[in-house]
């Protein structure tokens, strides 16, 4: 006759769930989120995805420190110089901003491939809130509250962004 054999409980230990625990909260390691950027960054009605993001020490302004954020659709990381080849479109749209220790945005060059005059600066429409700068992290979220218009060109921002200072 046949007979079936029952295979032995498995034991279960808590310490077993200890890592499943730990990731579902986001607290092991290959969990954490790395520094980026979303939200949204339109031109002409059109988006762009930036979604590479660094930040370095700028040239202080009115004897405060800045930081210098590149905001962009192609990776950076290859660049020798992110901020000049965002600007003229070798990374695809982006945004270029200088942020005091305050979090005033001082300094904001707009390029995105739907506008036919670009870049341009526009320093009084775009805010930033949340800003922090700290630990060599700066983060904030960046926002233009609607369009704004630039010699017939929108423009629209609302983003947030995490970089580590280099």
């Amino acid at each position: 006759m046949f007979q079936s054999q029952a295979t032995p409980p498995m034991k279960t230990t808590l310490l077993s769930f200890i890592p499943v625990v730990l990731c579902l909260l986001g607290m092991a390691s290959p969990l954490r989120a790395e520094p980026g950027v979303t939200g949204t960054f339109t031109g002409d009605g059109k988006p762009a995805k930036l979604a590479f993001v660094s930040a370095s020490k700028g040239e202080p302004f009115s004897g405060k420190d800045t930081v210098k954020v590149v905001l962009s659709e192609k990776d950076q990381s290859k660049s020798k110089r992110p901020e000049f080849d965002a600007v003229f479109g070798k990374l695809g749209s982006a945004l270029v901003l200088t942020i005091n220790t305050e979090g005033a945005i001082i300094g904001c060059e707009v390029a995105h491939s739907a506008h036919k005059k670009t870049p341009f600066s526009s320093v009084g429409k775009i805010k930033a809130t949340d800003f922090k700068w700290a630990d060599g992290t700066v983060q904030a979220k960046v926002s233009t509250g609607g369009d704004g218009e630039f010699f017939g060109q929108t423009w629209n921002v609302d983003l947030k962004f995490e970089a580590k200072v280099k």
